[in-house]
């Protein structure tokens, strides 16, 4: 009887409570675990940095990538998930452009770590010359592995694997979009970098050429070269911010 009062006295339920800083941690882990899963295997919230892909997407503009259109990635690997399709002619997807270093492994497994901690706007990743830069950048495919792809006027001009005959990216693509070709700089010449113009490129079997929608104010696989499908993390499904602009990009 002394035994079962003591046991649901006030001192005895002290005593079986868990410090607070520990269930301060337990909430945090438990965050943690919740953020992994939903960022690696669902879907991401990015905000957009530039004007690289105006109109369509403008600074400050927040969107959803999900993952599970190409595959969700195997988290602190470059393994990818079967997805439900391969990436399509004019999806706006976030890729990680080839100037960044290549993560080692502790920084593939601290980076999602850092991103919750720091609320998503910091990144351990570093570009070629050390400095540290978001972990991702948001651009439309135009060209599919077996292309053959030249610009005129920053307009692509693709020829479809299998096919004998160029067709402007607006014509081949299922997705309605505007390109802004529009250069104010003084002096611009077609020969710099980020041009309206440049040379065929036939896309390898892994290969897919991004552009930015604002061209003259882009950088992308015009500067860097085509992407490998590992360097796509995912897909642009919808635009959450500002409010006016809520829907599919």
């Amino acid at each position: 009887m002394i035994g079962s009062v003591e046991r649901y006295s006030p001192a005895a339920r002290r005593r079986g409570t868990a410090p607070a800083w520990w269930r301060v941690l337990r909430v945090l882990l438990v965050a943690l675990a919740l953020y992994l899963v939903v960022t690696r295997f669902l879907a991401s919230s990015y905000s957009v940095e530039s004007v690289s892909m105006e109109p369509a997407l403008h600074p400050a503009d927040r969107v959803i990538v999900s993952e599970i259109p190409y595959g969700p990635r195997v988290p602190f690997s470059s393994l990818r998930l079967p997805g439900q399709a391969a990436p399509a002619r004019g999806d706006l997807v976030a890729v990680l452009p080839p100037f960044l270093n290549e993560p080692s492994l502790i920084a593939r497994i601290l980076e999602p770590v850092f991103g919750f901690a720091a609320l998503q706007r910091l990144s351990l990743y570093r570009d070629l010359y050390g400095g540290r830069v978001s972990s991702y950048m948001v651009k439309r495919i135009v060209g599919l592995p077996g292309d053959t792809l030249r610009l005129a006027s920053f307009l692509a001009m693709v020829k479809p694997r299998g096919s004998s005959a160029f067709v402007s990216e607006l014509e081949l693509s299922p997705v309605r979009y505007q390109v802004a070709a529009a250069v104010d700089a003084r002096g611009w010449q077609p020969t710099f970098p980020f041009s309206g113009n440049s040379p065929e490129i036939t896309l390898g079997d892994d290969q897919y050429f991004v552009l930015g929608d604002n061209r003259p104010q882009s950088s992308d696989s015009r500067s860097w070269g085509p992407l490998r499908m590992d360097r796509i993390v995912g897909k642009v499904v919808y635009r959450y911010w500002p409010p006016r602009a809520i829907g599919t990009p």
